[in-house]
């Protein structure tokens, strides 16, 4: 169907471009080359791969996806001319990263700063998502996930095991006093996050070693994790966060955490790639990079006293 790498180069240039003519410019081809070499591949492929109009050209719904499927091809080969080429050389390339809102927002972006600073020729792509993505159909090199995955295909590492501990700033505490118990949450603002549209306001803690649930109420609720941080801080209330989100504002005394030895140690936190057996070392020192700064969290937890219940595999 396809048997040269040189049509996926010129399709993507085309599309980055936004025009035949620019494309044509950067290949070094003609106009009259670009529309014949594209017409070729389209017909090959027995689809319509854009929408030419006056102004702009559009991608289809099949275009969109040979592009996805061209970017990765084209990367692909990238990296193994790269390996052959330069078996110890510098790491260059794209790596795409998803991560959840508040960790991704506050730590794994300035990790990538830091990553990338020390290796210029790398790019990378961050996608923010608090759900979890199908990182084969979306392309994606690393993942860092909240909680207990079920089996599957994924290259796993678990980075360690944590607790959702109810933070209020201390302003707000010195207010309304502090918990001594979880049925105290009853008489204090509980603000919730809210998943696919139901408030999350049965918060677990332990009961003679048996995990139970409290249910608390509050004025507000909001499915932006860091925006109820914000109204935390704030001193509008108490929320239910992961320790690893907010041990940071712990450092600067703008959180306090409550009811630490009643709070279950459920979270599990890891990074998960797809199964290949070449996988490009760019990524690979990335997730390292990713891990031990994830790790450096916890050692600032234990800092703090709120060390993680066992080690990390």
């Amino acid at each position: 169907m396809i048997d040269r790498l040189e049509d996926l180069r010129l399709f993507v240039a085309i599309v980055e471009r936004g025009s035949l003519t620019a494309a044509a410019k950067s290949q070094a081809l003609t106009p009259g080359a670009v529309s014949l070499r594209l017409t070729a591949l389209e017909k090959g492929l027995e689809t319509h791969l854009l929408r030419r109009t006056t102004r702009r050209l559009q991608l289809t719904e099949p275009g969109e996806r040979f592009l996805e499927t061209a970017r990765r091809v084209l990367a692909d080969v990238d990296d193994l001319q790269q390996e052959f080429a330069h078996e110890h050389g510098s790491l260059k390339g794209l790596v795409r990263v998803t991560a959840p809102w508040d960790m991704g927002r506050n730590y794994v972006a300035p990790a990538l700063d830091r990553f990338m600073a020390d290796h210029p020729d790398v790019t990378t792509s961050l996608m923010l998502s608090d759900a979890p993505l199908d990182l084969n159909e979306a392309g994606i090199d690393i993942g860092i996930r909240h909680g207990r995955l079920p089996d599957s295909p994924l290259q796993l590492r678990r980075i360690s095991t944590n607790r959702r501990i109810p933070v209020a700033a201390p302003r707000y505490l010195d207010r309304v006093g502090r918990p001594t118990s979880p049925a105290d949450l009853l008489r204090m603002n509980c603000m919730a996050f809210l998943r696919n549209g139901r408030r999350s306001d049965n918060w677990p803690f332990l009961s003679d070693g048996t995990v139970t649930t409290q249910k608390v109420f509050g004025d507000r609720d909001a499915n932006d994790g860091d925006l109820l941080r914000l109204w935390a801080i704030d001193g509008k209330g108490v929320i239910l966060k992961s320790a690893w989100d907010v041990v940071e504002d712990f450092e600067k005394k703008l959180l306090e955490p409550m009811l630490v030895e009643l709070c279950p140690s459920e979270v599990d936190l890891q990074i998960v790639m797809p199964a290949m057996r070449h996988r490009p070392r760019r990524v690979t020192a990335l997730a390292d990079h990713l891990a031990a700064m994830l790790r450096g969290l916890d050692k600032r937890l234990e800092h703090l006293g709120l060390k993680p219940s066992r080690p990390a595999s």
